[in-house]
């Protein structure tokens, strides 16, 4: 049983009508315009990666890819990944039709997640309710920015209202069918859709329904559950931060909204289980859930606004009223809104770059013609490698999507002089290229901001520390006097080419930075690896944090992801590891006390320490 919050003589309006049709093209043709240059979230490498090997193996279950030279279990939920690989197939079979293939899947998912939310406030509230739905969801880039982007656990928040709408219905076998696809498209998702179809059916006291539904999906999901299962020792649940925020204005409207819906629950049964179902995402991941909760919450803000609108009398106020909501919702939703994003990408700037298509392609290049593919790779930032292994299959020490992983790294102790390394740092780097001289490192190429490198036969540690800390501690110094955070340009500077450039050669030059440092302790971790292995297994992991700062400092991919305080703290104590270790390369500090400031540097760089101790 449903009821509309709005009168049926308020439900149609052709001027509304119109008003959707221009605020979604509006949208639509900019993304469509991104196409040749689509914007690429950093999950996308890895993604794309998985798609091609669908592609051409049919079948999947071990991934090669990542966590060299073991692998692992490979439990994403398939659906997704069969579709990139069928889609890439048809349209070619390279690295680009891949790329291709998952890019039109992404303009899909943003368009179901456009329709989900305008046909159920206009089922519920009418077309003045549709069109502020459309309005709030698209004009946030934190309500529609993962959807456009592809981000794979949209289709969850896209699907899941759908097999609830189903099963309500008592459409039980679609019902299923939907339910089972959100378990097949996302490892995240199996409790969701379930969740809502049990909530369904609690309030409904359909347990019939429930009956059939449950089966059908236990029956159709057994493969992937089986799978799931057998290795779900590998499974650890650890994620890496997201970057983002929510659509404030969208969830401000929503809570009046709610309140409107609780008045008569069992009228607005359908509405209420949709926004409660993904509370099963919640404990797994406060932020997405909020950013993917935006469709439900626009489409419940959208119903609240139309109730609020209809209340008043006067057509000319309401088509006022009307017109400066759908204005505030796109230009100025109270965050940062998608217009000047999508406006950005398709006028050809592409900012913030995330993941480059080109330099991946570039770097997979080199890497074939230097020989070098049957190497571990080392890669200071996992997405970047995931991107190259989308043009030439490579197998990464690490890798992306870090929920299942080996308990130990399986390339832990394979010698250094055996990795090939994927360095931030531009091959002709003034630094590199002295390292390259003095017989400590071999540049094989790269793109105009990353180089591949390889070591040649370890010189005694005695030989390389003293110069390489010197050259850290001036780094550190650089970095603790110069460096900025990595936030986004204030958005006047987003349509300004010469602003974006300036910004960029900014965050490159202290990447760099970062880069040399990362480079100096893989030189040093290979000296010391045939008299102190432990020490030459510290300085590894030092490496790797670094280039993980690197990452943060001056990737596009990590913008805002550290506050003002934190990147504070982060100078005050670079300055201070910097010195130690020109201070333990003159003998005046011992290892143990440099392991004090680098695990200070580090846990409050990457970890919450630095909040508590700014007070924040």
């Amino acid at each position: 049983m449903k009821e509309s919050l709005v009168p049926e003589s308020y439900r149609t309006s052709r001027g509304a009508r119109i008003a959707l049709a221009a605020v979604i093209s509006l949208h639509a043709v900019l993304l469509l315009l991104m196409i040749p240059d689509y914007i690429a979230d950093n999950d996308l490498g890895f993604h794309v990666s998985l798609g091609r090997q669908y592609g051409e193996h049919g079948f999947y279950p071990w991934d090669d890819l990542n966590w060299a030279p073991t692998g692992r279990p490979n439990l994403q939920g398939p659906l997704l990944h069969y579709g990139i690989g069928i889609l890439g197939r048809i349209l070619g079979g390279e690295g680009d039709d891949y790329v291709l293939a998952y890019t039109l899947l992404a303009l899909s998912l943003w368009a179901m997640a456009v329709f989900t939310a305008v046909f159920f406030a206009r089922r519920y509230g009418g077309d003045w309710a549709a069109l502020f739905s459309a309005a709030l969801f698209t004009g946030s880039v934190w309500s529609a920015g993962s959807f456009f982007v592809g981000v794979p656990s949209g289709w969850v928040f896209v699907l899941t209202p759908w097999a609830i709408h189903f099963f309500l219905e008592r459409r039980y076998v679609t019902s299923a069918l939907v339910t089972t696809a959100v378990m097949y498209v996302h490892l995240g998702g199996s409790p969701v859709a379930p969740f809502g179809v049990l909530l369904a059916a609690a309030f409904t006291r359909d347990w019939k329904g429930l009956l059939k539904v449950g089966g059908l999906c236990a029956l159709l999901a057994a493969p992937f559950l089986i799978h799931f299962f057998y290795y779900f020792d590998w499974y650890n649940g650890r994620r890496g931060h997201v970057a983002g925020d929510m659509a404030t204005l969208s969830y401000l409207l929503a809570v009046p909204g709610v309140i409107l819906l609780l008045r008569k629950p069992h009228q607005h049964l359908f509405l209420l289980i949709w926004a409660i179902a993904p509370l099963a995402w919640f404990f797994q991941d406060r932020l997405r859930f909020f950013l993917q909760s935006s469709i439900v919450a626009a489409a419940i803000a959208a119903l609240f606004l139309a109730w609020l609108l209809q209340r008043l009398s006067g057509k000319k106020i309401h088509t006022i009223l009307a017109t400066a909501i759908v204005l505030v919702a796109t230009i100025f939703p109270l965050g940062i809104p998608s217009l000047p994003i999508e406006a950005v990408w398709a006028a050809g700037l592409g900012f913030p770059r995330e993941l480059d298509w080109e330099e991946a392609r570039t770097l997979a290049g080199v890497m074939d013609s230097a020989g070098l593919g049957e190497r571990i790779v080392n890669s200071y930032y996992d997405s970047l490698s995931g991107g190259m292994a989308v043009y030439s299959p490579l197998h990464q020490e690490y890798g992306h999507w870090g929920e299942v992983r080996p308990r130990v790294n399986p390339a832990q102790d394979i010698s250094a002089g055996e990795k090939l390394y994927v360095l931030p740092l531009p091959p002709e780097d003034p630094s590199l290229q002295e390292l390259a001289r003095n017989g400590w490192i071999t540049v094989h190429g790269g793109s105009a901001r990353t180089t591949l490198a390889t070591l040649p036969a370890a010189a005694p540690s005695e030989e390389v520390f003293p110069p390489l800390a010197r050259m850290i501690r001036d780094e550190c110094r650089w970095l603790a006097e110069h460096a900025i955070n990595n936030r986004m340009p204030p958005p006047e500077n987003l349509f300004n080419g010469a602003k974006i450039e300036e910004f960029r050669r900014t965050t490159t030059l202290q990447r760099n930075r970062a880069g040399r440092i990362q480079t100096a302790l893989i030189i040093y971790a290979y000296s010391l690896e045939a008299g102190y292995p432990d020490l030459a297994r510290n300085a590894r992991s030092g490496a790797r944090a670094w280039g993980s700062i690197a990452n943060f400092l001056g990737d596009e991919t990590a913008i805002d992801y550290l506050g003002y305080d934190r990147f504070e703290v982060f100078r005050e104590n670079v300055a201070n590891w910097g010195d130690a270790v020109f201070a333990l390369s003159k003998g005046e500090l011992t290892f143990e006390q440099i392991d004090g400031h680098s695990e200070k540097l580090f846990e409050e760089f990457f970890g919450s320490t630095a909040i508590r101790r700014a007070g924040k």
